[in-house]
């Protein structure tokens, strides 16, 4: 008896020390199964969705599989106060894939709630890939080849992973937009991976000029934990869905400014302003070229103008204007011969065209002219619109201008850069000017920085005339 006992003790450690072995040389993950498309098991995660130090909104990630579906739903929801206005912003999507090998994007669909805005986008995806789009009532239909989308690429991050890479390690994930259908090659990298205090991987985004997540963050079995975009939006996941109170919310427009110490008075009549932070240094800063950038100072002036690259000039090209846009220009009586003499008359007329009214949601250029409102988004792309009919260069430029001393900061903000003989100048017709103002700060603040959290100090203040 003890014989037969201590036999199948020795059996059973030699079956245990076998699997070890098999388990290391496979380099086995508990987790490593736990996202191929074979294998995967429903699940649902949510996130709090935070921007400017508050909750804004909520997001639901889920999967379900049947016999023969496996369906990815997403929804975000967002809500919030701008300039004393209660805005929300909702954005569902599905995507179907086969539930069989090689698990490829069958159909799906979109829908996007903005304040004037409402867009609802369906596909199947064939031979071809057909879509059927409506947009605030306007019904379209596209014909595209067929996308090359499969489960494995959705799940390429969380698969990462299950086979434990190291930091510096590089991976592209593709991403598709859920309305366009436009697949984004996003290329991440490996900043973080586990240790003793941070069970954890950080994949940090290599390309520049895509819109896509900065960063990610997942826990050991692949689940996100933490998700970084551009703006300062984060996603932090939680257990279940966050509670939401709108009322206990500050307002985003102005969480989203630069606070100055002192008032600046009235902008207009200054020429330049010279401005430091009140900590810190300013190396980080991206200054737009009509700023200059000294001895740790920002300076800005009134109706800057500096010299364009002789390439722009020698390549620039106009694209061609929508029929909306082509009626709206032949009704205005430009003149032939004098450029600058046509900037002044349109700014002049899309400032009387719009109303302002605070519009957080994207318009196309012939939704604008049906509103006729918009902030300064409307305004700066109403007026390029006409520019480029008029066969006069322009171009956007974003960033911020001094609300005045009431608020006592400076807000964001977009405007227009035309070119005249051979140099950049601003005019913004939000506000009727065709010359910027000192008060006008064109910058970008970089992705790891917070507008609300620099404050600026007034350094100097120059006036070429008498205040009195």
């Amino acid at each position: 008896m003890k014989r037969a006992a201590k036999h199948r003790l020795s059996m059973l450690l030699k079956i245990v020390f076998l699997v070890t072995c098999f388990l290391s040389l496979t380099s086995y993950n508990v987790f490593q199964r736990l996202w191929q498309p074979s294998q995967i098991k429903p699940f649902t995660e949510w996130a709090q969705i935070n921007w400017q130090g508050q909750m804004v909104g909520w997001a639901k990630t889920r999967l379900t599989r049947d016999s023969n579906i496996i369906r990815v739903t997403q929804q975000e929801h967002f809500e919030g106060r701008v300039r004393g206005k209660r805005f929300k912003f909702l954005y569902d999507s599905s995507l179907e894939f086969d539930s069989e090998p090689p698990y490829r994007l069958l159909q799906g669909q979109a829908q996007t709630t903005e304040p004037g805005l409402s867009m609802t986008t369906s596909f199947v995806n064939q031979q071809s890939l057909s879509i059927t789009q409506t947009r605030n009532g306007n019904d379209f239909r596209f014909e595209e080849p067929a996308l090359n989308y499969h489960l494995n690429n959705y799940l390429a991050l969380r698969q990462w992973v299950a086979s434990q890479p190291k930091v510096g390690d590089t991976r592209i994930h593709t991403i598709i937009d859920p309305h366009s259908l436009e697949p984004d090659q996003v290329k991440y990298s490996v900043a973080k991976k586990p240790d003793s205090r941070h069970p954890r991987y950080v994949f940090n985004r290599v390309n520049i000029n895509v819109f896509s997540p900065l960063s990610f963050t997942f826990n050991l079995s692949g689940r996100m934990t933490r998700q970084k975009r551009q703006r300062g939006i984060e996603l932090v996941g939680v257990s279940a869905k966050p509670s939401l109170n709108p009322e206990m919310q500050r307002d985003l427009y102005a969480s989203n400014g630069i606070p100055l110490s002192e008032p600046l008075g009235d902008v207009d009549l200054a020429d330049s302003i010279s401005l430091s932070l009140l900590e810190g240094e300013l190396n980080w800063l991206q200054p737009h070229p009509s700023v200059q950038l000294k001895n740790n100072q920002l300076i800005t002036s009134k109706g800057i103008r500096y010299p364009a690259n002789q390439a722009q000039i020698e390549h620039w090209s106009f694209y061609k204007s929508s029929p909306r846009i082509l009626k709206l220009a032949n009704g205005l009586n430009l003149s032939s011969q004098n450029s600058w003499s046509n900037v002044r008359a349109l700014v002049s007329f899309v400032n009387d065209y719009l109303y302002y009214r605070p519009t957080p949601a994207s318009f196309t250029i012939d939704e604008v002219i049906d509103n006729g409102y918009g902030d300064c988004t409307e305004y700066t792309q109403l007026l390029l619109a006409l520019l480029n009919q008029a066969r006069i260069p322009a171009r956007e430029v974003s960033g911020y201008i001094y609300l005045g001393d009431d608020e006592q900061r400076f807000g964001g903000h977009q405007w227009v850069e035309v070119l005249i003989d051979g140099e950049w100048v601003g005019v913004d017709p939000t506000w009727n000017l065709t010359q910027v103002t000192a008060g006008h700060l064109p910058i970008t603040i970089s992705q790891e920085k917070s507008a609300s959290d620099l404050v600026f100090t007034v350094e100097k203040i120059h006036y070429t005339q008498s205040l009195n």
